[in-house]
């Protein structure tokens, strides 16, 4: 083929062109082969789903009819996911059809084609008995205690298991669920309930329908006995909280801010709540944190709390981060797993910018020490592997933390009304559509006129986080050939750079504090190996002392060696509570100033009002009282009142032994508004005055804790002391009628005190058998340490010798108890 002059030209001046300019990154920089989203033939539009269940043996009995249209030229047979599901029919329209099941599909074939463009539909009638998507919880239970359940976990790809289905993030359809089951229980899906209709044999049937398109994974289903508790948004979006009716005491702490958390992102995306509505659902034996199914978060009962709970472990951070997902990975959705930081990371940054309005949580202080939290999880990656975010192996330190690191930081470089602008466009215009991280590139671009490559590049397709050396010292420049005094700060980046990793270009602040109580601050663009920052100092005044990244908003290792008076002086004046923090921290290498340091001590629980502070200084006084610092124990004192339940952990947290002087307020904490330190108090005393244990129990023995922390503290303290009625407590506890976290805590104990009862047995067996893993995974650590004595061996081979197993439950059972 003879190509045209001309054409010759312009390639020419097109190879020449890009030689020239710099190359620009649209994907990771680590090759991900079979990363790349999953090819179909067709488009499915609509999902309609019948379902019934038998729940004691675990079956779904389902008809599913998917509505498509054509995407390719020819297609003879179609492919659905289909996990060992039992097929008895498929219908093209209202046609039966040829198929073929196999133990992960089930196949389609149609004659003649499928052509282009075409809209049809297919049905398939199906069983299914899964192991896996959905869980049947409570319906063999011997003691019939356990709450009965039918909940549903569809991600990563788990629909698959019990309905025939594309079961992929890259095809979005419209689902529908008509659902029969016993009237006496609520059912919620996605979407709004259409009605139910009350049938004669005395189910019901709920029907509930989506009216835009999302993912397949997110479509979801939960059974249970629940109250239903409405509230609204200022914007009237309606939200339904789902309680036990056994826990009325829980639903307003557990679901503290799930109104304000709503109002604040529809404010702050800038785009209004994308559904009709929004439910929230605690479920048992929950294999997760949450779930942010679409409509419909399923959230673990564990997370479920009272007041006093709250103190110890809330709701709000995962309320916050489900909620976000309806916008970041409902609305909008990765296209594969390489960009699903643009779902985990965005719902990760909501949160942390939450904190900062809510002055309960902590406001800006609070705010700085989330950030601090999510760099320490980022570097703390880094040490084992240099993988970009957009990788589909990137791991969950950097799709969550890392990510939201990065999403501040954008805010940080751009600006936040810059950075909304960008984040309103990218979202309104992928609304009910598949993403990948170059969508959101482009969106700067068409918002902003602005191609920020440099800043995806280095945070997002390549890996690593820079490291600074930091030094700093007097000098001067030229200015209209006279000279000015300055500050120079020398910045050095000195971590590894290769192809992976290079030097980073970020806008740094510097600030210089003179001893006169002035500052100077310079903004400079760090990007070269060596950067010279000259910060003014026109007086001559004297340097108390140097901030590199007042603030700590970049990502990052810092090397900035500071003397004693330096720190001291950060500690005193920083403007940020997260750099007075870094001042105090840096303190615990100074052992040979103890003196000093309980003075300093003492001004930080007098002076600073955010709790990682003072806890700090709690901390470390302990450690120079156990070093011999009897004044520290002071500070230690104070911490064990201090009005944040915070500070009080860290104090008594810290106490290895509790002196004899401080007994009294130890003991005082018996009555703590927090259940955590009660239960920390109470062991911490038994061990320290063993022949007052019995007193010690008898002050907390109406107190439960959440996941009856502080009474299974006291019963394995009472079974110490030979209490029978004790380990028969601790046995009942261990067993099905108790919440999953509830029944590894008394696990725990028998551990610990290395022995077991028949019934201990038997509930521990039951539970390596759990489809929970994370409670099997518990049991199966326990019993294999207790079977270390050969005694306690026999005792779990009797316990399973009177069970009726499967082969692979005994094979399971086996290899723990040989």
């Amino acid at each position: 083929m003879k190509t045209p002059v001309t054409l010759v030209t312009i390639l020419i001046c097109a190879a020449m062109l890009r030689a020239q300019a710099p190359f620009v990154h649209t994907n990771t920089m680590v090759d991900a082969p079979g990363s790349e989203p999953r090819e179909h033939p067709l488009d499915v539009e609509r999902l309609t789903l019948r379902v019934r269940f038998d729940p004691p043996k675990g079956i779904v009995y389902g008809t599913v009819t998917h509505v498509f249209h054509v995407l390719q030229p020819r297609v003879d047979s179609v492919e659905f996911d289909a996990i060992k599901i039992r097929v008895s029919q498929a219908m093209l329209g209202t046609t039966s059809v040829r198929f073929r099941s196999t133990d992960t599909s089930v196949i389609a074939y149609f004659s003649p084609a499928l052509r282009w463009d075409t809209h049809d539909s297919l049905t398939f009638v199906y069983e299914a008995t899964p192991r896996k998507g959905i869980y049947f919880i409570g319906w063999n239970d011997p003691s019939n205690r356990m709450r009965k359940q039918i909940w549903t976990q569809g991600q990563g790809i788990d629909n698959r298991h019990w309905i025939p289905m594309y079961d992929e993030m890259n095809d979005k359809m419209i689902t529908e669920t008509i659902t029969t089951f016993d009237g006496t229980y609520e059912v919620l899906s996605n979407g709004t309930r259409q009605g139910v209709a009350s049938n004669a044999d005395g189910t019901k049937t709920w029907h509930y329908r989506m009216t835009k398109p999302h993912a397949s994974y997110l479509l979801m289903l939960a059974i249970g006995n629940y109250t239903i508790t409405e509230r609204r948004s200022a914007s009237g979006v309606p939200i339904y909280l789902y309680s036990y009716p056994d826990f009325p005491e829980r639903i307003d702490p557990t679901y503290m801010y799930s109104v304000e958390s709503m109002d604040f992102l529809e404010s702050e995306i800038g785009v209004p709540y994308p559904w009709e509505s929004y439910s929230q659902v605690p479920v048992a034996d929950y294999i997760f944190g949450a779930m942010e199914n679409t409509t419909a978060t399923i959230f673990g009962d564990f997370s479920q709390t009272d007041r006093r709970g709250w103190l110890d472990r809330s709701y709000v951070g995962t309320n916050v981060h489900e909620l976000t997902h309806q916008w970041f990975g409902d609305l909008v959705t990765a296209r594969s797993q390489k960009s699903v930081w643009l779902q985990e990371s965005f719902a990760t940054f909501y949160p942390h910018l939450f904190t900062r309005r809510i002055s309960a949580l902590g406001g800006e202080d609070g705010y700085q020490w989330s950030r601090r939290g999510m760099h320490r999880s980022a570097l703390a990656a880094g040490e084992k592997d240099r993988l970009p975010i957009v990788h589909p192996s990137s791991g969950s330190a950097r799709i969550y933390p890392k990510g939201a690191c990065v999403l501040d930081m954008m805010h940080y470089v751009f600006g936040d009304s810059a950075v909304r602008r960008v984040i309103r466009h990218y979202t309104m215009n992928h609304m009910y559509r598949n993403v990948e991280t170059n969508d959101l590139y482009q969106s700067f671009q068409d918002t902003l006129g602005l191609a920020p490559e440099w800043f995806f590049d280095q945070w997002l397709y390549k890996g690593g986080e820079p490291h600074y050396k930091v030094s700093y010292s007097p000098s001067s420049t030229m200015t209209n050939g006279a000279s000015t005094p300055t500050t120079l700060v020398t910045i050095e980046q000195i971590h590894q750079t290769d192809a992976l990793t290079g030097l980073f270009r970020m806008p740094v602040d510097v600030d210089v504090y003179y001893a006169d109580g002035t500052t100077s601050r310079v903004r400079s663009d760090v990007s070269k190996q060596i950067t010279s920052v000259h910060v003014p100092n026109p007086g001559m005044k004297t340097v108390s002392f140097v901030l590199f990244d007042p603030g700590s908003y970049v990502l990052k290792k810092v090397t900035f060696d500071k003397t004693w008076d330096e720190r001291r002086a950060q500690l005193a004046r920083a403007a940020n509570m997260i750099d007075r923090y870094d001042a105090l921290e840096s303190m615990r290498s100074d052992a040979d100033r103890a003196k000093e340091r309980v003075a300093l001590l003492n001004d930080v629980m007098a002076k600073e009002s955010f709790h990682a502070m003072r806890s700090e200084a709690v901390q470390q006084a302990a450690e120079l009282a156990l070093n011999g610092t009897s004044d520290a124990w002071s500070v230690v004192s104070k911490g064990l009142s201090d009005r944040s339940a915070d500070v009080r952990k860290s104090a008594i947290n810290a106490i290895v032994t509790v002196p004899a002087d401080l007994r009294d307020q130890v003991e005082q904490m018996l009555s703590d508004s927090s259940y955590q330190i009660i239960q920390t108090a109470l062991t911490k005393l038994a061990r320290s005055f063993p022949k007052d244990v019995r007193r010690f129990t008898t002050r907390v023995a109406t107190v439960r804790g959440m996941h009856e922390r502080v009474r299974i503290t006291r019963l394995e303290l009472e079974a110490e002391g030979g209490s029978q009625a004790a380990l028969d407590e601790l046995a009942d506890l261990c067993g099905p009628g108790w919440e999953f976290m509830t029944r590894q805590n008394a696990m725990g104990a028998f551990r610990r005190l290395g022995t077991i009862s028949p019934l201990a047995a038997s509930h521990m067996i039951a539970a390596i058998l759990s489809t929970n893993n994370r409670l099997s995974a518990v049991a199966s650590g326990i019993v294999g340490a207790l079977c270390e004595q050969p005694r306690l061996k026999a005792a779990f081979r009797q316990a399973v010798a009177g069970k009726e197993l499967e082969s692979s439950q005994k094979d399971l059972l086996s290899a723990i108890l040989r």
